[in-house]
């Protein structure tokens, strides 16, 4: 194969050295032994990694690659404890430019599993395979490598007790696969589930946009600005998502060292200071970044799963990753950064980014169809105390008590869609797993098509836990998990719409809230709405500005 990087043979290693490594390898569940097994066939300079998975990875893992394969002689080494090809004197452990140590995780995986190994070098004519067994013999296979593991943890089966569902077992081996491949988009990787193709990515290195396209999703590149900051011998690259990309999880940051995917406090505080301010609150920013440095400076080895790392001068690693980030933050909001054709806060706010509220409501007519009315002529006028909004509208002004306002608008607007069995849901992209009480996990089943009437799609996954994977749409920022353990709370066959509705807007989340002058239009619009079809009566928590109330405000009595 053309540009394979030829390793040394495979050897033991000295003890002074092989005590030095941090553990050895933990498998801790399937996901443990995917993450190794691909690391090592793209240190083998494989271009094409095809995984296939049954039953969670339990059942049978199968990774075969086309790189550069194991030599004979050296199969029975790969399955010896501190056997590598990767390093071999102590001081190669401070400068490892590697994923893994190849043959350093296949006894691990092997004295846990039923381990099949079968390799082919490219220059060779004859492949070999050799079991847990040490016993070798001829084999038909191409060019590279192929790990067989079966039956996961058979020697010791009280580790499957603790392992998660199949679907939540596997959603680790997909989210760890997608975090590999993001920062190798000269790979190809094919994942397969129970014969099912899940994942399909074609090597794409002279396009890495495509890579982040195929596993962030296309609106994420849309609404993300480019980083690409150097200084000294450090470069940082990558992606920022913008507000409208923030998610309820961290299910969408990815940080690369050196191609390694890691967590790291220095990183995620200077990243968390740059977002401060730039996201509403609640929320998780969603990023795909890139730090290139010299492997000396920084030490891998200090976790088992290789997933934490030590920086050699973590406060300057710190100051660089917030400068660059800040850097680029600031010039897309410089003028034209964007182009001519993007209008909007963005644009107009330079160093802040903004999603607006009503750019959900726009995705649902039924339940917000005063909104296709036109705007009523107003001029949004200020915003004290971070609360309270005045608008200069026909024909008296308007105070408006912002947070009091979304609440009972939405309170009424759900009860309504509610009551015409047209509550639309927003879908979770990945659904997020919680656990029950016996009692809330026994009104799943009793009050389902109450449950899908009011927004919500739960789905229970395990004795105790259910996977939430639907809410309401008109509670967009709501904090998914109290809102719904509280909806299930409050679930009872006698319980009147209006207090079921009243439960659910005590989870407005109003951080997703922007002033702007769209915003304040939409808000004009459900007032008016909402006023049209309610009689007069009660206190609203918006009041019309007429002379007399303006003296009044002014103590001063006509």
């Amino acid at each position: 194969m053309s540009g394979a990087v030829s390793f040394p043979r495979i050897h033991q290693l000295a003890t002074e050295v092989a005590n030095q490594i941090a553990a050895g390898e933990v498998i801790e569940r399937p996901a443990s032994v995917v993450k190794e097994l691909l690391e090592n066939s793209i240190d083998a300079s494989a271009t094409k990694i095809q995984i296939e998975i049954e039953q969670a990875g339990t059942n049978r893992i199968r990774v075969h690659d086309n790189g550069q394969g194991i030599h004979k002689d050296d199969l029975k080494l790969a399955l010896m404890p501190h056997a590598t090809s990767k390093l071999t004197l102590f001081s190669d452990l401070s400068q490892i430019a590697s994923l893994g140590f190849r043959g350093e995780a296949l006894p691990s995986i092997a004295s846990v599993s039923k381990l099949t190994l079968t390799s082919r070098l490219q220059d060779s004519e004859q492949a070999w395979s050799i079991d847990n067994k040490l016993n070798l013999k001829p084999a038909a296979h191409g060019p590279g490598t192929t790990v067989d593991v079966q039956d996961l943890f058979h020697v010791t089966p009280a580790r499957r007790k603790f392992l998660k569902s199949e679907r939540t077992e596997f959603l680790h081996i997909q989210a760890l696969v997608k975090a590999v491949a993001l920062s190798h988009c000269s790979v190809g990787i094919k994942l397969s589930s129970d014969g099912q193709v899940v994942l399909n990515l074609v090597p794409c290195a002279d396009n890495p946009e495509r890579r982040i396209s195929d596993i962030c999703g296309k609106s994420f590149l849309r609404e993300s600005i480019m980083v690409n900051f150097q200084r000294d011998d450090m470069h940082l690259r990558g992606w920022l998502g913008l507000n409208d990309q923030a998610r309820s999880q961290t299910d969408r940051q990815y940080f690369f060292v050196n191609g390694r995917i890691v967590q790291d406090k220095h990183v995620n505080h200077a990243i968390r200071l740059v977002y401060a301010d730039r996201i509403d609150a609640g929320r998780f920013a969603s990023y795909v970044l890139f730090l290139q440095l010299d492997p000396a400076r920084v030490d891998i080895n200090v976790h088992p799963a290789k997933s934490e790392v030590r920086f050699a001068e973590a406060r300057n690693v710190h100051d660089f990753i917030y400068a660059g980030l800040t850097e680029a933050f600031t010039l897309s909001a410089q003028p034209g950064f964007f182009g001519d054709d993007l209008q909007g806060p963005v644009k107009q706010k330079r160093g802040r980014v903004y999603e607006q509220a009503a750019e959900y409501r726009q995705r649902h007519s039924l339940q917000h169809d005063f909104e296709s009315q036109p705007a009523l002529p107003n001029r949004y006028l200020s915003l004290l105390d971070g609360r309270f909004v005045v608008v200069d509208r026909e024909p008296e002004p308007l105070l408006i008590d912002i947070e009091k306002t979304n609440t009972l608008l939405t309170r009424h607007e759900l009860l309504r869609a509610f009551r015409a069995n047209s509550v639309e849901s927003r879908q979770v992209l990945v659904p997020i797993t919680c656990e029950l009480s016996t009692k809330q996990l026994e009104r799943l089943p009793v009050h389902t098509e109450t449950i899908k009437r009011w927004g919500f799609k739960i789905e229970q996954v395990a004795p105790t836990q259910v996977a939430i994977r639907a809410t309401p749409l008109l509670l967009p920022y709501a904090n998914t998990v109290p809102l719904v353990k509280d909806f299930l709370n409050h679930l009872e066959p006698r319980t009147q719409d209006e207090a079921m509705a009243a439960t659910l807007v005590a989870h407005v989340n109003d951080a997703g809230l922007t002033v702007t002058q769209e915003s304040i239009n939409v808000m004009l619009n459900r007032i008016s709405a909402y006023e049209s079809q309610q009689s007069a009566g009660h206190v609203l928590p918006w009041r019309r500005l007429d002379i007399t109330a303006l003296a009044t405000l002014l103590n001063n009595p006509l």
